[in-house]
Parts: structure tokens; sequence; C-alpha cells
């Protein structure tokens, strides 16, 4: 557990010299001094939706060598109510590539997590680094359904391009509402809100598994509130930039999204197998009529990477995969580029046939990834051709079939993962 009986270095009052608050705003950091001072004026700026009621700004850090904490101090002058922690950063973090900006997210969660239960705070909501702008309305977004309906924890939702966040719409979001039954947009995100009673729950019985939680901490508490029974909403927020990564880290980006969710599923089988169907999640904040700009996709290089993966990786799939996909997957391989299609029926088989081999160690997890990048490649430039002429509502649309076809494939899966060695069909 963080201390948080000392000053640190920057001199700013310790927890116990603030007493108590209503609303904790947490902002954990790592080297982020070119974009913090905008983060924490919007948070202040935020603060004052609320008047009535005590907020404290908390930056949290991770041992930042850079300017990080003395800007944030410098930009808040004059704020009473802010707190400056850190959280601890082991080497595990430092050595492991993460697709989030911040290392030891697992660890900044506990702090902050740990410093709400202190100040008796009733909602918190976290807001991360790595954004240079933030409009204060996304506090509101986030904090208001804790305080004001009732809400125990509130999911982002971000404004994204309709190629953005492929990995999201292909895997993460329909994988999810189809095992535990809730269509939260964004079960992964940079920005959450938690009520106190969601807080003390994690703090007491945090049952989720170390390693997925060091890669995954976001998805953990997402599927925790889901699995405890927690009332969940979403928030409609802005756009979020991304930090880009090099297409050649997709491996890295695969073992520390959908490998985490594979290992939940392993922990969460009795409960996911009980589940039929899905609910919407209530949705509040911010609305937006202005559409994202799509950049154009050069689509030929991304199946070129399928097309080799069907040449060279047909004996490690065939470890993972029925005849029936392989074969299909070759006859995918000689389609011309503009007419390539990935049949959403053979792609949810086969994401869930990858996450039986997952539980069976079929290969080392790490070559696991890498055997499923070029499919997730494939599926990915198939989506984008199928959305190239699409306006948003028909974007969504294509989405929602994928989801439903995740969850009618639902009994394969369940086939496969209770008879994995007698169902290969």
């Amino acid at each position: 557990m963080p201390n948080f009986d000392v000053l640190t270095q920057n001199g700013t009052a310790p927890v116990q010299e603030v007493g108590a608050a209503d609303i904790l705003i947490a902002i954990p950091t790592y080297n982020n001094a070119d974009t913090i001072v905008p983060l924490v004026k919007a948070a202040r700026t935020g603060a004052l939706q609320f008047p009535e009621y005590k907020t404290v700004i908390m930056q949290t850090d991770g041992g930042s060598d850079d300017a990080t904490l003395k800007k944030a101090k410098d930009a808040l002058d004059g704020w009473s109510n802010f707190i400056q922690t850190s959280y601890p950063l082991y080497p595990v973090h430092k050595f492991a590539m993460s697709y989030h900006a911040l290392p030891g997210r697992d660890s900044a969660f506990e702090t902050i997590f740990s410093t709400a239960e202190q100040l008796g705070a009733q909602a918190c909501c976290i807001i991360e680094p790595g954004i240079k702008s933030l409009p204060p309305e996304w506090i509101g977004s986030l904090v208001q359904p804790v305080l004001e309906s009732g809400f125990d924890f509130v999911s982002p939702q971000y404004l994204r391009h309709k190629y953005e966040g492929t990995l999201i719409n292909g895997i993460l979001y329909p994988a999810v509402r189809a095992l535990y039954g809730k269509q939260i947009r964004q079960p992964i995100g940079s920005d959450f809100a938690f009520s106190r009673a969601f807080i003390q729950h994690c703090l007491s019985e945090n049952k989720c598994n170390h390693e997925i939680r060091r890669q995954a901490v976001d998805l953990c508490t997402t599927l925790e509130a889901v699995h405890s029974g927690f009332k969940i909403c979403q928030a409609l927020l802005g756009v979020r930039p991304r930090v880009r990564r090099d297409p050649s880290e997709l491996n890295t980006i695969l073992t520390e999204t959908v490998g985490p969710l594979f290992g939940q599923m392993e922990l969460t089988a009795e409960q996911w197998q009980r589940v039929h169907g899905s609910e919407s999640v209530p949705t509040f904040g911010l609305r937006f009529d202005a559409e994202v700009e799509d950049p154009v996709v050069d689509v030929k290089p991304i199946i070129e990477k399928f097309r080799f993966g069907v040449v060279n990786l047909q004996e490690i799939w065939a470890l993972i995969l029925p005849p029936a996909t392989l074969l299909e997957l070759r006859k995918m391989s000689r389609q011309p580029d503009q007419e390539f299609r990935f049949p959403d029926e053979f792609w949810v088989r086969a994401i869930y046939d990858f996450s039986v081999a997952y539980r069976l160690r079929t290969l080392g997890r790490e070559q696991l990834m890498g055997a499923l990048a070029p499919l997730y490649l494939g599926w990915a430039a198939s989506f984008v051709l199928s959305v190239r002429e699409s306006r948003p509502s028909e974007v969504s649309l294509r989405i929602e079939n994928l989801c439903r076809t995740y969850e009618a494939e639902k009994p394969y899966l369940i086939s496969r993962w209770r008879w994995p060695d007698r169902f290969m069909p």
C-alpha cells in the first residue's frame, strides 16, 4: 500500500490535511510534463461544476524524472484541495511494453482506490494523461451518474472514426457482450468513474489474477463490476487521441488485451456459460453532432500479411482451428483485394477457438497471439472494405450484426470449452 503519511517532494499537503472529500478526481502520471498542465486545469474547472460538493484533485505519480510534478503543482497554485502521492512502479512495469502510455496502471488504480477510501469520497473518477486538451465537461459526464443517479461504475465511450478501434469492435466489445451479457461499448479505456461502494468492494474482494490485472486493470475492473452485480452505465466523451503504436508491436498489443480477456474467460467460465443474450447499458454525457474525419486506409499490405499467414501458419493453425475454418481461410486468401471479405461466422468461431487454445496451453501464449495476428489483420481489412462507403449509422449496424453473431455462436464456444478434444468439427 502507498504511504500517505508524508509530504511529497514538492511540499503539497498529505491526505490527512485535506481530511475528507465528496469527489476525488485522480490523474495518474509518469513523465507527462507535456500534457499535465491542461489536464489539471481542466480537472479544476470540472470540479467547479459541483459547487455543493468538496472536490479533491489528486495526482499520483510513478516516479517521473521530468517536470511533471512541478508543473502540476504550479498549475494548481492556490487550489487548496490538491494532493500529490506516488504509486509503486516495479521493474516488471518498466520492462513491459504496454498498449497504454502509463506504466504500472494496476498500481496506480490501487493507490487511487486506497486514497478515495481514506477520504471517504462518494465518487472517484480517473483521467489518464496522454491527451493535450480535455473538455471540463468530461469530469461531469463521468461523475454525475455516480452522484446523482446511483451508478457504481461508469465506463467511457469515445468518439472514433469508423476505421479506429478495430480491436475493440472486432473482439473485445462483442466478446464481452456475448460472454457476460452487458453491452459495454468500451470495456478497456482510459477514463472511468466509481462509487464508494464499488471501490470498497475492489479493495476487499480483488479476485482478479495478478498477471491479468497488471496487463489490463481496466478490463479486470469492468468485469468485476459486471460479475458482482454493480449498477453500470457509460459516459459519452469526446475524441481521445490514441498513442500510435508500431504495427510490428501487434503481437504485444494482442497479448496485453486479448490475452487478459482469454484469461478472464478461464477464471469465470462457470459464470459466462450461464449467460444468455445481452442487455443495453444506460448512456449519459455529451452529444456529438460533428463527425470525425475518416482517414484513407490502404488495405493491400494488411491483406498480404493475412495471406502470408495462410501460407506459413497452416501447421500451427491446424492445432487450434477446425478443418472447415482452415479451408475457408485458404479460399479467402485467393480473393481479389477489393473483394476480400472475412465472414463473421468464421471470424467469431476463430476467436472462440483461440480462447480454448489459450485455456489448454496448446501453444505458448505469446506464440498463440502471434498466430492470431494475421487472422486479426485479415478481419480488420475486411471490416475496412465493408464500411468504406458507409455512413456512421451503417457502421454501427455492421458492428451490431457482428455482436449478434458472437452471441449466436456462443453455444459453439461452450461445446468446445466443455469437450475440446471431441468437438473439433
